[in-house]
């Protein structure tokens, strides 16, 4: 052991010495400085231009530095650097056949290959301590020199930085026993550098494709700038960088003796020493990656529970949870010391749930009895950040929800190729399928994966949007080209029996309840309106949640598109006694009674409010003009959005009777003088005297919300469409005389 650490050291001194020239650790400084250079120089520039950015939530200055820096040095950089120098460091010797002329040394193979492959390591380090030094030392250098906003934390997050540097020199292990080995058995200089860029690009090409290979070693880099703070239970390795150590060993082993023996055969299969050799070491290996490989699902809990903290800048006193679909209250949490924690003692099922905190923003939240969260909620000014840890993580990955397009609206909304059932047939199965294995590849950082209620769930969820495009293809068939006769292939026949009309565990998807619902009345051919079928349909039903839940949608619906109240008398009268759970009949009720007191009409529920200077102002005040609220808060996003719209209608309808009001809701006085400082003077900017009452009044449970009341005071419309809508115009001008 002792000649080998000795004969390693002399071919490192040696190979240090053949590299001076060479210029493998200058570039390996240079890389590590150039983006947070190039950083550096755009955060002058900024700041020289005076481009602040708005406060938000409280986050290391540092670590933001670095996570931001991440993406283009393992995606790009890093691995470029690792090939470039896996070659040179090989092409040296390959000159002039050194690689022969130093096996006549009196030194051995085993010191001779891992001698480079040190080098190599190396130069790795180097680009990764000079990383994050320079990171470090240019962060500092603006923070001495310009003004680092409020939100930023200045103290040096030491341990993070160097997780961050540990991480990435274990990924960079695989990666250089690849490279390497690859410009050892091949002479050329340039080969292994297009291959080594050819394999760096597939997982981009296939993340295109909705492909990702989780075992795929040139995968392992972007999941540190993905997940830079590592693993979710505080483990300083994840699955992919244990995978990378894993894989290190193996390919050092194969590259080594390919090297040592020149001859794929005699390296492995001759003699059969040799061989069982290989395959105990492979069997060994294959173990431990098959092993770090499998996905693992939690257990559950011993108890259904729901905790968490709160950092924010608003008084969040209380956090609730809602039933997905009827906004059923299943719970209301108090937070004590930004802290919050709720056991349910019912049944809970498996399902989505809403979580909403205060009245600022809600969340959707999956999870089931014997489930046990751990959430984190951080709102400051109007961003946010919303995290779940638990025996459900998995499942609540935020990207989990989102729809993507596929190509196939394209076609259905533009009513093209709709002669061509078989372009539909193909492309509509096609796509399907690939989104049903997209959800095999839903995983955290540390290889836990949904448990299979979920996978089920959207599962049949995806199933659901497919079929709905088919559908629509039937529908447009029919209209466009009734005599045409086509067959329905068995694919098509798989998606329609994929999804059950009584499937309880998706009651709490409205697209879902649509589908059933659409379903039940394809066979209805009365001339009566659509909502008089679906009452119809479901009235035939079996008493029991899906009818329950059914009816509630439909009925609750109803009564918010009615505008008279006889109507809704009506419909009370008639539907209400079929709904059999409680809950259910009380929330209808109390919507009712909300709908009917902001009906058009009605004498609008009159305010106090005052400006910025502290003027008084009541409903009254406006008689004679249109009045237009609009309900916002300093921390809402979509309000946003809608406040430069709001103020352009303001600006076109000056010289209308119409008075345009913003309505602020921030529980803070001080949040809304700032927010408002500097707006124009075409809106009138008020705040209620008692915010609660106001809320209440006008049965405002989400914002933005925009309110039309006409010149005598009476309800318009108190669920005006928003100023950004195409149809805004259209929609106030009716109610001018």
């Amino acid at each position: 052991m002792k000649n080998i650490f000795k004969n390693i050291t002399k071919s490192i001194k040696t190979e240090l010495i053949k590299k001076k020239g060479s210029g493998i650790f200058t570039l390996s400084i240079a890389i590590g400085i150039l983006i947070p250079l190039i950083g550096f120089i755009t955060q002058i520039i900024s700041q020289i231009k005076g481009e602040n950015e708005p406060t938000g939530i409280p986050v290391n200055f540092y670590f933001e530095n670095i996570t931001n820096y991440l993406n283009p040095f393992c995606y790009l950089f890093f691995p470029l650097l690792i090939i470039y120098c896996a070659s040179k460091i090989a092409q040296i010797d390959h000159k002039n056949k050194g690689w022969h002329l130093m096996e006549t040394l009196p030194t051995t193979k085993f010191s001779i290959y891992f001698s480079k492959y040190t080098i190599l390591l190396i130069s790795n380090l180097m680009a990764i301590v000079t990383f994050l030094l320079v990171t470090l030392f240019f962060g500092f250098l603006e923070s001495l020199f310009f003004e680092i906003p409020a939100d930023k934390i200045l103290a040096f997050p030491l341990l993070e930085y160097i997780e961050i540097g540990f991480r990435l020199f274990l990924v960079g292990l695989c990666i250089s026993a690849i490279q390497y080995g690859l410009s050892v058995l091949i002479s050329s200089f340039i080969w292994p550098i297009i291959i080594g860029f050819i394999t760096m690009l597939i997982p981009s090409i296939l993340s295109d494709l909705n492909i990702v290979l989780n075992w795929y070693p040139y995968q392992f880099l972007k999941q540190i700038p993905n997940y830079p703070s590592g693993s979710d239970f505080g483990y300083w390795l994840t699955y992919s960088e244990l995978l990378s150590s894993l894989y290190a060993i193996l390919i050092l082993y194969i590259s080594f003796n390919w090297y040592r023996f020149k001859v794929f055969v005699k390296a492995f299969l001759i003699p059969k020493k040799r061989f069982l050799k290989l395959m105990g070491v492979v069997c060994i290996s294959g173990i431990f990656i098959f092993y770090t490989l499998l996905p693992k699902q939690q257990n559950k809990s011993d108890k259904t529970l729901i905790q968490g903290h709160i950092s924010s800048d608003k008084n969040i006193q209380n956090v609730y949870v809602f039933d997905g679909l009827v906004g059923d209250t299943l719970a209301k949490i108090p937070v004590i010391n930004q802290q919050f924690k709720y056991q349910f003692s019912e049944k809970i099922a498996p399902d989505n749930y809403i979580i909403q905190f205060e009245n600022y923003t809600q969340h959707l939240l999956f999870f089931g009895e014997m489930d046990s969260l751990n959430l984190s909620y951080k709102l400051f000014g109007t961003e946010e950040d919303f995290k779940v840890k638990g025996t459900r993580a998995a499942e609540n990955i935020q990207e989990n929800n989102r729809r993507s397009y596929v190509n196939i609206m394209y076609y259905l909304e533009n009513n093209s190729k709709i002669d061509d059932a078989d372009f539909y047939m193909d492309n509509i199965y096609e796509s399907w399928q690939k989104n049903i294995a997209k959800i095999n590849t839903i995983r955290t950082v540390d290889n836990i994966i949904p448990k299979n209620d979920y996978i089920q769930r959207l599962t049949k969820l995806t199933s659901l949007i497919y079929l709905d495009y088919w559908n629509s293809f039937k529908e447009k068939r029919e209209a466009l080209y009734p005599d045409k006769i086509y067959v329905v292939n068995n694919q098509m026949k798989k998606l329609e029996e994929s999804i059950s009309l009584k499937d309880e565990t998706l009651l709490s998807d409205p697209f879902y309840l649509k589908y059933i619902l659409e379903a039940s009345i394809k066979d209805d051919v009365r001339e009566v309106s659509q909502n008089q079928k679906y009452f119809s349909a479901i009235e035939k039903m079996e008493s029991g949640l899906f009818k329950d839940r059914l009816l509630f949608r439909q009925l609750n619906k109803s009564l918010y598109e009615s505008t008279k109240v006889t109507v809704r008398d009506s419909l009370m009268q008639q539907y209400l006694t079929l709904i059999t759970k409680d809950s259910y009949k009380k929330l209808l009720q109390k919507n009712y009674e909300n709908y009917n007191r902001l009906s058009k009409g009605v004498t609008a529920p009159d305010f106090m409010a005052f400006d910025a200077d502290g003027k008084n102002y009541t409903l009254d005040s406006f008689k004679g003009n249109l009045v237009l609220i609009d309900c916002w808060a300093s921390w809402c996003g979509p309000c946003k959005t809608e406040d430069p719209y709001f103020e352009k209608k303001s600006l076109v309808y000056k010289n209308k009777p119409i008075q345009f009001i913003s309505m602020n809701s921030d529980r803070k006085k001080k949040d809304w003088l700032v927010d408002i400082k500097g707006k124009g003077k075409s809106i009138l900017r008020l705040r209620p005297q008692d915010l609660k009452k106001f809320k209440e009044a006008y049965a405002i449970n989400s914002i933005p919300r925009f309110i039309l009341i006409d010149a005598e005071g009476n309800m318009l419309n108190s669920t005006f469409v928003r100023p950004s809508s195409n149809v805004f115009d259209e929609l106030l001008n009716i109610n001018f005389k």
